[in-house]
């Protein structure tokens, strides 16, 4: 079966797809195109011969070129490269594997010559995989004459064949009662078949139904007479005189019976009905020889692969084996435990050699459990699968074990309703009564984090303690998910030994980088773990922390799973070295990032930081218990500029002041920093005199810096704050100021900052010409730069100034402009006041209800991350609310409101871009 890219389907009706999507293609003649190409995959087929087919042996003048047209069009659907033109036609590249037609023949030739070897378990299995394989008749839903037509019925013959076959491998293992019904259906729908015929009679008479065997012999000869005016063939005959002598040769010889050699679980399995199915799909899948179920412990592995190893139970020919390796602890014993698992006893002949001549024949599923701990003796694997072709090896582990043959699937944590699910229906067990609470029992079910061990470690304890003490309990999982079961293994009664388990097996490099990986929060990267793991750190151990199933990799990141972090905290208890390694990496970070949050790239460091954000707290966190105060200053000050945008304010300005407040008396510059980022978070969120106060203390802080660069910086927002507090006149001044040191500097990003402040002074005077020209100024300026976050605030400044004047389509433009800005490196203040502006263009155009919505989201984002509105904005706020409660009346007003609280963002700017089209009309 095709694992990915295309698979090609006839067995029924035509189905392609691609990637595992199915292809859009329904008119007829490119769908008969198609299959006549698939018919001839790997062949180059004329084009005379396609338009024939297509037009059914009269195609027009025009054929040439339409089937040009069919060509490009079946390409399309297909990718690029798998059609191909090669004189006189086209060819269709197919792939092994991708044609269900191509992997029935093989198994149907496959069981006909077990059927001849006198191996009809083989075969029943082989064949009976074949017939699987059909949807209904071939091609059916594809009308085309020639060679199309031709192969349908070729293989629907084929497929009656491979029937008639698996019938002849039942009736040799004595099913006969099983497949009565089924004949007596096939002898209905196929009177002229004689081999179905004669199969009925031998079913019949070895049921005890000689009498009935005879009549279907008299009902047979009488079609083939009257149909064909012919006697029945020789072996009908022969076979009606030896029932009629009651020949003993006829008798059913029962097939023996196969001893069971799965484990039943003694509970039921929850929530791995999608994994169970995907991992019986590539057991069946030809080439599969060794997949390897991958996880750390406790996360059912050996579940997972016992239940896939019962549904293959009976449909492979020699069944499943499990071997349990957990207490094999000698790599020399592994291929006798494999043995005596089969039923061989220890010979003259060494181990490899006869269990490669016991496998060779048997058509087997082989469940080896529990192999991390001896992965340096699978070498031997390879050796029995290749003189076995048809033996599989379904491995559990907690490690890869790094065989050429070796596939991987990964066994991840039950999801969230699984993992309810599975805790009530133990928890119930436990209690021999009703469930808790169901909220309670989701809380719980959530901090363990989807592990089966942990769930049924965790079960018990409701008979001890209430719900709501399990869940307290928890934030020390190691110590409470003890005692397990007595009939499990030792490694699985506590959670703690499982991972023990796992640990042991690392060399002392891996160790101690797992260590180190638990100061992480959130995960991490490559270069910051090795970073932090130190010099001794090497790619190879984190290879082997994911190869033992510790890390887990998500792209390009990694992350352990929570249980297994509090293991590892653990480990890394005294390791302050590694925390400091930990907070100066993210220091660096943050610093690097810092230069780049004001230029072109400045979504993409955003991004960064917001992966990093657990990460940066951590390490101020440690900088600030660890009386570090350059690495807190420092790493809070880098972060102010992101916590703005994001809006952490909260968080953002209690950091920064406390930074600024443990800020080294000796290093004015950096209590400066930190006090200038706190008062534009303070100013965001309203706390004006708050604001000012910081701005003030961080202006002298960098004038006994001497630092004028960074005095313009603080009159810059000096000036904001003034302005926020309605002191107009101060404010511009101070902007004036702050302007003029600038110009002085030459420092272009700044001038186009103050510029910007300066005409938000002159909007809220109503001096509109000057704010146009400040903003316009400060547009051009932040567009040299590329510093996206701010020219979105110029264009949003321009558009309310547009508004203002009257020039509403212009001013729906610009702020629809700032609004793709701003989402796009999700600024959500700057995202709020575009559409604040755009539901005042809606409410002049005439959009009340559009406009309605958008106040209402809005003002939700501003509540959100805690920020509050400028007196302009303030003032265009309370304008559109009086127009729109004009229009809608304050019920309906209070209810859009409400709606637009409710829309996602995707949805709001869809809403917006509305909107602006009102305004613009």
């Amino acid at each position: 079966m095709s694992t990915g890219g295309v698979e090609f389907r006839v067995l029924g009706p035509l189905d392609v797809s691609v990637d595992g999507e199915p292809i859009e293609l329904t008119a007829p003649r490119p769908r008969a195109l198609l299959a006549a190409l698939i018919l001839r995959g790997g062949s180059v087929v004329p084009a005379e011969s396609l338009a024939e087919a297509l037009w059914s042996g009269s195609p027009p003048a025009s054929a040439a070129s339409v089937l040009r047209v069919y060509v490009t069009q079946v390409r399309r659907a297909l990718g690029d490269g798998r059609v191909v033109t090669r004189a006189p036609g086209y060819q269709l590249v197919v792939e092994d594997g991708e044609l269900d037609a191509h992997r029935f023949e093989q198994l149907l030739g496959d069981g006909r010559r077990a059927l001849a070897d006198g191996n009809p378990r083989l075969a029943r299995s082989l064949l009976a995989r074949a017939l699987e394989l059909w949807r209904g008749d071939a091609l059916s839903d594809v009308a085309a004459e020639g060679f199309v037509r031709d192969e349908a019925a070729r293989l629907d013959d084929l497929r009656l064949a491979c029937l008639e076959s698996r019938l002849d491998a039942d009736l040799q293992l004595g099913r006969h009662d099983g497949v009565l019904a089924e004949l007596e259906q096939l002898v209905s729908a196929h009177p002229l078949r004689e081999r179905l015929r004669g199969q009925l009679m031998l079913a019949l008479y070895r049921a005890g139904r000689q009498a009935d065997a005879l009549e279907v012999y008299r009902a047979g000869r009488a079609v083939l007479v009257e149909e064909l005016g012919l006697e029945p063939g020789k072996p009908l005959r022969e076979l009606e005189r030896r029932i009629l002598e009651q020949d003993p040769a006829l008798d059913a010889d029962l097939a023996e019976r196969r001893p069971a050699r799965l484990p039943v679980p003694s509970t039921r399995t929850v929530g791995r009905d999608r994994e169970l199915s995907a991992v019986v799909r590539r057991l069946l899948d030809p080439g599969t020889r060794l997949l390897t179920l991958l996880g750390p412990g406790g996360i059912g592995k050996t579940r997972l692969a016992v239940e896939a190893a019962h549904r293959l139970d009976d449909e492979l020919a020699d069944g499943a084996v499990l071997v349990d390796l957990a207490p094999v602890a000698d790599p020399a014993l592994v291929l006798p435990a494999i043995g005596r698992a089969l039923g061989l006893r220890e010979g003259p002949e060494p181990w490899p050699e006869a269990l490669a001549a016991h496998l060779r024949e048997v058509e087997l599923l082989l469940v080896l459990d529990n192999l991390e701990h001896l992965v340096d003796a699978t070498a031997p694997l390879g050796d029995l699968l290749a003189a076995a072709p048809r033996l599989t090896v379904l491995a559990t582990s907690r490690r890869v074990l790094r065989l050429a043959a070796e596939e991987i699937f990964e066994v991840n944590p039950l999801d969230r309703s699984a993992s309810l699910e599975l805790l009530a229906e133990r928890v119930v067990a436990a209690l021999a009564r009703s469930e808790p609470e169901r909220a309670s029992l989701d809380a719980i079910s959530s901090r363990l984090e989807g592990l089966p061990l942990a769930i049924e470690l965790a079960a018990p304890w409701f008979r001890t303690l209430p719900a709501d003490e399990v869940l307290e309990r928890l934030d020390s999982r190691l110590q409470l998910l003890a005692g397990g079961a007595r009939d499990q293994p030792a490694r699985q009664r506590t959670m703690r030994s499982a991972l023990d388990w796992s640990y042991e097996l690392l060399d002392p490099g891996a160790q101690h980088l797992l260590g180190r990986l638990s100061i992480f929060s959130g995960g991490c990267s490559t270069d910051a773990a090795l970073a932090v793991g130190g010099p001794a750190a090497t790619i190879e151990h984190m290879a082997a922390l994911v190869d033992s199933s510790f890390l887990r990799r998500a792209d390009d990141r990694y992350e352990l799973l929570d249980l297994v972090r509090e293991y590892a905290c653990e480990l890394a208890s005294a390791d302050d070295e590694g925390r400091g390694l930990h907070a100066r990496y993210f220091l660096s970070l943050a610093e690097e990032a810092e230069g780049h949050l004001t230029g072109a790239e400045q979504g993409t460091w955003l991004a960064v930081l917001e992966t990093e954000h657990d990460n940066c707290r951590v390490a101020l966190d440690w900088a600030a218990r660890e009386d570090d105060r350059e690495v807190e200053v420092r790493l809070a000050a880098a972060l102010g500029r992101f916590w703005y945008v994001r809006g952490y304010l909260g968080e953002g300005l209690e950091r920064l002041q406390r930074a600024a407040d443990r800020a080294p008396a000796d290093r004015p510059e950096l209590r400066a920093r930190a006090l200038r980022a706190a008062s534009a978070v303070a100013l965001l969120r309203g706390d004006y005199p708050l604001a000012r106060d910081l701005a003030e203390r961080g202006l002298d802080a960098y004038r006994e810096a001497g630092d004028e660069l960074g005095v313009a910086r603080c009159l810059s927002n000096l000036g904001a704050i003034l302005h926020a507090e309605n002191r107009l006149d101060e404010a511009a001044a101070t902007l004036d100021a702050c302007v003029e040191g600038c110009l002085g500097l030459g420092e272009v990003r700044l001038l186009a900052l103050a510029r910007n402040n300066r005409g938000d002074v002159a909007l809220s005077q109503g001096d509109l010409d000057t704010a146009a020209a400040q903003f316009g100024q400060s547009l051009d300026l932040l567009r040299s730069l590329g510093d996206v976050a701010n020219i979105a605030r110029a264009l949003y400044n321009l558009g309310a100034v547009a508004l203002e004047q009257g020039r509403g389509p212009e001013g729906a433009g610009l702020l629809l402009e700032a609004l793709d800005l701003s989402r796009e490196i999700e600024d959500d203040e700057d995202t709020a006041w575009c559409l604040i502006g755009l539901a005042a263009s809606a409410a002049a155009g005439g959009d009340a209800l559009g406009g309605a919505q958008l106040l209402g989201f809005a003002t939700g984002l501003l509540e959100r991350i805690g920020a509050t509105m400028k007196p302009f904005e303030q003032r265009l706020y309370d304008r559109t609310l009086d127009r729109l409660r004009d229009a809608l009346g304050a019920d309906r007003l209070d209810d859009a409101r409400a709606e637009g609280r409710q829309l996602v963002v995707d949805e709001i700017v869809a809403l917006a871009r509305s909107c602006a089209a009102t305004g613009e009309r």
